[in-house]
């Protein structure tokens, strides 16, 4: 085995155990808040957007950080926060404790099992660290298999709700993150940050990687104002307004996940075929008109089905556009424009978030999701403005 190989193998291994954890902490935590607690949707929102706003800061930090220092120490450092906040949720429900703990482990960010949610701030930097060991030959596939193993374990994740307390996942989710982390320690770094790189990335950043690193920014941003409205609220969605029960919201959100991550190994034909634009674009319209049908449900079992078919079509094209960030940006501001990418997207989610929560308390469900709808569909047509003159993005 290759070093390059052994180093993807490990980084699978934790990205998949982190999203392991996330599967089941992105149920049960809402839950926890909204039916142990008793706390109210707006508080509720209010917790879920402190976590929101956090985790773009601190994976913006992390990327920059990344790319001066080495991208390894600072994700192991970044990996200790899930488990320190997990920690936090089991020894206290005070409301200003809980919020910090909202904040280190980024709790409520949207994203769920697709698009990175709790835990998100260690996106940047493990796909940086993928980049390094591939090529624009098979970038694509190893992205493709990264979301879907990702995806898979959050499904599995998702399915715990149904059987386990929410106290004993919790105490599950503090081993498996920290785990997560003892598997990067064997992990050996191709990039290393020396004196003379790190006085690289103190220059001016070079027009195409300044024009490349905006698009990406302003289309996360988009995306983040879109899911924010309504994705970290699925689960009481369904609970509070469809009345299923705890245990079917497990197994709507674990089913979503498979599905999604059975979407996902078809991403490498269906861009080699389409190109990534079309793509990306055909999917989004797709899954947006999902999103705002499922407010309208007759039943919750039309909702769900609705569900069912919106997450996988947003999860397919996420690889692709990974790989194609990853190609256009140089090597030294892979980690940084990753980092504000994420960060664009989960700052907005974390405005949209709180407005969601605030929308549902106050006004019919159909508001939230009509505005989520209409965020998505404008973004596609800023992925057409930036992209549609890029051969790499045109290219089937």
């Amino acid at each position: 085995m290759s070093q390059e190989t052994r180093n993807i193998a490990l980084l699978f291994i934790s990205r998949s155990l982190r999203s392991l954890t996330a599967g089941f902490v992105a149920i049960a935590i809402s839950l926890y808040f909204y039916d142990v607690l008793k706390l109210s949707l707006i508080l509720v929102g209010v917790l879920f957007t402190i976590g929101s706003f956090a985790t773009p800061l601190i994976s913006l930090l992390v990327g920059v950080l990344g790319d001066r220092y080495g991208r390894k120490i600072v994700l192991l450092i970044d990996l200790l926060t899930l488990p320190a906040a997990l920690l936090i949720v089991l020894f206290t429900k005070n409301f200003c404790v809980l919020a910090f703990a909202s904040a280190i482990g980024g709790f409520g960010v949207a994203g769920g099992l697709v698009g990175g949610g709790v835990g998100a701030s260690v996106g940047p930097v493990v796909t940086t660290m993928l980049a390094e060991n591939t090529n624009d030959q098979n970038r694509t596939f190893i992205y493709s298999l990264n979301s879907m193993l990702s995806t898979f374990a959050g499904a599995a994740g998702a399915l715990l709700v149904s059987f386990i307390s929410f106290i004993s996942l919790f105490w599950i989710g503090v081993f498996l993150s920290l785990l997560s982390a003892v598997v990067i320690i064997p992990v050996r770094e191709k990039y290393k940050s020396s004196r003379k790189q790190a006085k690289n990335v103190d220059r001016k950043v070079s027009e195409k990687d300044r024009k490349f690193i905006k698009a990406f920014a302003i289309t996360g941003l988009l995306n983040g104002l879109s899911m924010g409205l309504v994705t970290p609220y699925y689960p009481i969605i369904f609970h509070a307004f469809f009345h299923m029960s705890t245990a079917q919201v497990g197994y709507l959100m674990s089913a979503g996940g498979l599905l999604s991550g059975v979407a996902d190994m078809f991403t490498p034909s269906l861009t080699s075929k389409m190109g990534f634009l079309r793509l990306i674009t055909s999917t989004r319209v797709i899954s947006a008109t999902m999103m705002l049908l499922i407010p309208f449900s007759p039943a919750a079992y039309i909702a769900g089905l609705l569900y069912l078919i919106m997450t996988p079509l947003r999860a397919i094209s996420l690889p692709a556009q990974t790989a194609l960030q990853m190609t256009l940006i140089s090597e030294s501001r892979r980690a940084t424009s990753s980092g504000l990418n994420q960060a664009a997207r989960l700052l907005a989610s974390a405005i949209a978030t709180y407005s969601g929560g605030t929308l549902m308390a106050l006004g019919p469900l159909a508001f939230p999701f009509a505005l989520a709808a209409g965020f998505t569909y404008f973004n596609t047509g800023v992925y057409y403005y930036y992209f549609a003159s890029i051969p790499e993005a045109n290219k089937a």
